[in-house]
């Protein structure tokens, strides 16, 4: 087991590697959307209705529009204050993580589940792209632990910190947060025969706690949505039915009228997770096949030593995740903290037995293939679809191959080998990732040039605005709402009171000159949207083919 320097060390690095991710501009759509929508609601000063443009916004709960709200007014309005609590959020779930691990387990297994959860890839995704995920995993594995310490020990600051956190998950994103942990203790104490457990009366008291925290945002839905009928929806339902479980169903208002189904594949999540929870993914699969053959043994009965906290609760929202119609990958992460627990359980056990060398050795074998081909995805970024420029990120990267190679192929003792090696790749590639590969790739976001562009210039509110495209993150860099213009005959009207900036892509430009309405200065932009990343975008020869151009024209004032 690693000795706790060298854990503390790669924590402070792997933490290093978040706040780095904190300063990078935001994506469109969702970060950036919620972003805009968080910084809107400080301008407005309402924080029970949540809004959109000035229209009514429905689709999250607002815990996060409050947090970055929040840290806008104390740090002002930048990209990490918009990150930092969810960069909080994850510091709680990697903690939560090694609680529950040595709550359940040890403190080697707390220690390495923690470890093996901070550093998988979903983890340095989520605390650079932040959507609602970040908040409601931190929140959903803190509320696991203390619920599962008070059914240890009974102390009442664990309980009502267990039901503290299923109320801020579920201000996150819906009634997964309270699904998540029902799951995962409701099938512990079915398979443990403690029936008693499952009719405890404080768990009406903590069902009482988390209604208390979230009638706010009740009494905000409510008078938003369903004091007025004539919106034809009721902002309390959707909350506590159509949100989560409406995905389930297919009732879901805005998958049916406004999106399409992600994926239909019931397989879906099988290969999102074994990516997002790598290089550790071998290591579960092993894993949770023990837990699983275990309890078939056992005919579906735990020993007094054993539990189901983390397998009932990975396997049951698994499945159910998997029944929806509506499927990303970023869902899963929720139950990554479990999977790091049973992972981290497994590994210990086969390097702490003598007796499976074998074992010991293909692991060795393939999770050397695995980090190498970590490095290949990143000398390839690196080397030719992004070519690093800076010296000084060169050195970097020489760095943290010759580590990992060098490791690879010393002699020593071989858990310390497996886990020190995958620790630096993830650690090595996100550090190039963060500080080369998405940098590099939010310069073809033209939305966050201009916006910031508009800023600098300080052009007017009603001076400027879009035609024909935009996007969230425009409106965050500008720190405005940029209004949209129907036709080019706005901008002449526009033109009586003051020099016009119009944003607008190849389309608009061509209809503003078919109108004999002629800028005099035009900025061009080179845009792609970013978020879904093609093989012609990264192929240096092929990128220009898929480029497309938005521009910033200004038009004089008469």
């Amino acid at each position: 087991m690693l000795n706790k320097t060298k854990s503390y060390f790669f924590f402070a690095a792997i933490i290093a590697v978040y706040i780095i991710s904190g300063f990078i501009d935001m994506m469109d759509v969702d970060a950036s959307q919620y972003a805009s929508i968080a910084r809107e609601m400080l301008e407005r000063g309402d924080y029970l209705h949540v809004t959109n443009r000035y229209a009514d916004y429905l689709d999250k709960p607002p815990l996060l529009f409050w947090l970055s709200a929040l840290s806008f007014k104390i740090f002002g309005i930048s990209n990490f204050a918009y990150k930092l609590p969810s960069l909080l959020f994850a510091l709680l779930g990697i903690f939560s993580t090694y609680k529950l691990g040595k709550l359940l387990y040890s403190e080697k297994t707390g220690m390495l589940a923690a470890l093996m959860f901070a550093s998988c890839q979903a983890m340095f995704l989520i605390t650079n792209d932040i959507r609602t995920d970040t908040i409601l995993t931190g929140a959903i594995i803190f509320s696991i632990w203390n619920i599962a310490a008070f059914n240890q020990s009974g102390k009442l600051t664990s309980f009502f910190a267990g039901f503290i956190g299923i109320a801020l998950a579920m201000l996150a994103k819906g009634p997964i947060g309270l699904m998540v942990p029902v799951l995962a203790f409701g099938s512990h104490f079915i398979l443990k025969r403690e029936r008693k457990n499952i009719f405890r009366w404080q768990w009406l008291l903590g069902l009482l706690v988390v209604a208390t925290l979230l009638s706010p945002m009740l009494i905000g839905l409510y008078q938003q949505f369903d004091m007025h009928p004539e919106k034809n929806i009721s902002g309390v339902r959707f909350y506590l039915w159509d949100q989560s479980f409406g995905r389930l169903t297919g009732d879901n208002p805005f998958i049916n009228s406004q999106e399409k189904p992600q994926q239909t594949d019931p397989f879906f999540f099988v290969h999102s997770f074994l990516w997002a929870f790598l290089p550790w993914s071998l290591f579960f699969i092993f894993g949770y096949w023990e837990k699983m053959k275990t309890l078939f043994l056992n005919k579906f009965s735990l020993k007094e030593n054993e539990e189901a906290i983390t397998t009932g609760g990975f396997t049951l929202v698994f499945i159910a995740m998997s029944l929806s119609d509506y499927k990303l990958p970023h869902y899963i992460f929720i139950i990554l903290p479990l999977a790091a627990i049973i992972s981290a359980d497994y590994i210990l056990q086969t390097f702490e037995n003598t007796e499976k060398k074998k074992l010991q050795r293909i692991f060795s074998i393939t999770q050397t293939i695995i980090t190498a081909l970590i490095w290949l995805i990143i000398l390839t970024i690196c080397i030719y679809f992004f070519p690093i420029k800076s010296v000084l990120l060169w050195l970097c990267l020489i760095v943290f191959v010759g580590l990992t190679v060098s490791l690879s192929f010393k002699k020593s003792e071989p858990f310390q080998k497996i886990i020190v090696v995958s620790l630096i790749t993830m650690i090595g590639a996100n550090f190039m990732l963060s500080t080369h590969f998405y940098p590099t790739l939010l310069t073809y976001q033209s939305t966050n040039a201009a916006g910031r562009f508009a800023e600098s210039k300080n052009i007017l509110k009603e001076q400027f605005v879009c035609f024909l495209s935009g996007g969230h993150s425009l409106d965050f860099y500008c720190r405005r709402i940029v209004p949209w213009i129907q036709s080019p005959s706005a901008i002449e009207e526009k033109k009586e009171t003051g020099d016009v900036w119009v944003f607008t892509n190849e389309e608009g430009k061509k209809e503003i000159e078919k109108s004999n309405i002629n800028p005099d200065t035009i900025i061009s932009y080179e845009d792609y949207g970013v978020t879904s990343l093609s093989l012609p975008f990264l192929i240096p020869e092929q990128r220009e083919s898929v480029l497309r151009k938005r521009y910033l024209l200004r038009f004089k004032k008469d």
